[in-house]
């Protein structure tokens, strides 16, 4: 297993670099875009109250949220005029739930999730919530299996049984089970993946940043293993956004907006950043009471970080929502009656333009 090592970066004068940064950000934005406007001074930034933001996270502290963290840590979302406060939820709490609720402000989510929230019945005519930014670009989904249970292709997964995530995660493994013809006795998989360890199923849902590396941390070797990586089979969906209340982020798209950039900034310092934000996250995850380790850790901010700045992608799609990934998603979904009504893509996701060609 190899680790990507952090670059070199002076860490002095951090707080002005970033607040410069941010100022420039904040240019740019009302240039592009008529409805923000570039404010007359730097001071007037400055003395103008932050706006108060409730951002709910939508697991326990990990580095699946390390640039939130940074963003936070670096004075980023302040210098963009938030003051920002993150909670986050657990088996008990859903992150869009409360979003719908009102308990929040915005709400991170699995776009397929987001996609089910937007649109919950045939009588909605418009999205009740809506995309702020797409920053997991790509499917981490996995499916893992014993290799001696002599499973080393789909059609071995027949009749056996397999565990994996319930709601709109689930669908993307019904369609991979129906595409290769075969049937599978359904075990409901939670927060652990000790069922599977315990060699009580043949097969378990892992996230290559997250419970394949647990698995190996179990003390299991990856030789032990048959991994099929579902985006590189056809079935992976974009993953973690950033989503507000429709009807909220139409009153308030300058906040918005400013959420959208300032979080992808703090992604974009975590990326050039990794040790210092490596002691953040587990600085988190103590004061939590979450189990952390920096291997573990380690292994999830760089697979997320490839996941959010994608190799060989353009910069400018980092943040952005791809239409295709948006109608993979949607159709996926209502084909297996899990969506009664596809919203509109400039409704879902209204900071998208064209996509860069």
């Amino acid at each position: 297993m190899s680790m990507m090592r952090p670059p070199a970066a002076d860490r002095c004068a951090t707080g002005a670099f970033v607040a410069w940064i941010a100022l420039g950000f904040i240019l740019a934005i009302a240039a592009a875009s008529p409805v923000l406007q570039p404010p007359a001074s730097t001071a007037a930034v400055v003395e103008m109250p932050p706006v108060p933001i409730l951002i709910a996270l939508q697991w326990t502290p990990q580095s699946q949220f390390a640039g939130y963290y940074m963003a936070r840590e670096q004075g980023i979302y302040r210098a963009l005029g938030l003051e920002v406060q993150l909670v986050h939820v657990d088996a008990e709490r859903n992150s869009l739930d409360m979003l719908r609720a009102g308990q929040v402000t915005l709400a991170s989510a699995n776009l397929s999730d987001a996609l089910m929230a937007a649109v919950p019945g045939s009588d909605v005519t418009a999205p009740e919530v809506a995309q702020v930014a797409q920053l997991v670009q790509r499917s981490n989904l996995l499916l893992v299996a014993w290799k001696d249970m002599g499973i080393t292709q789909p059609s071995d997964l027949h009749g056996l049984r397999v565990s994996h995530w319930q709601g709109a995660l689930s669908t993307v493994f019904e369609a991979f089970f129906a595409a290769h013809g075969i049937s599978v006795n359904h075990v409901p998989q939670y927060a652990s993946v000790s069922l599977f360890l315990r060699r009580g199923t043949a097969a378990c849902a892992a996230m290559e940043y997250n419970e394949y590396h647990r698995i190996w941390q179990a003390g299991v070797d990856t030789g032990r293993l048959t991994t099929f990586v579902l985006r590189d089979m056809g079935f992976g969906f974009a993953e973690d956004g950033l989503y507000g209340r429709a009807d909220w982020i139409a009153h308030h798209p300058d906040t918005a907006r400013a959420v959208r950039e300032a979080t992808l900034l703090g992604w974009r310092y975590a990326r050039e950043h990794r040790e210092e934000t490596i002691k953040v996250v587990l600085s988190e995850a103590q004061r939590a009471g979450v189990p952390a380790n920096n291997p573990h850790e380690r292994w999830m901010l760089d697979h997320l970080l490839d996941s959010i700045f994608v190799p060989d992608a353009p910069p400018v799609q980092a943040g952005r929502l791809d239409p295709r990934q948006f109608d993979s998603a949607s159709h996926a979904l209502r084909a297996a009656g899990l969506l009664q009504r596809v919203p509109a893509f400039s409704e879902f996701a209204p900071f998208e333009g064209p996509m860069p060609q």
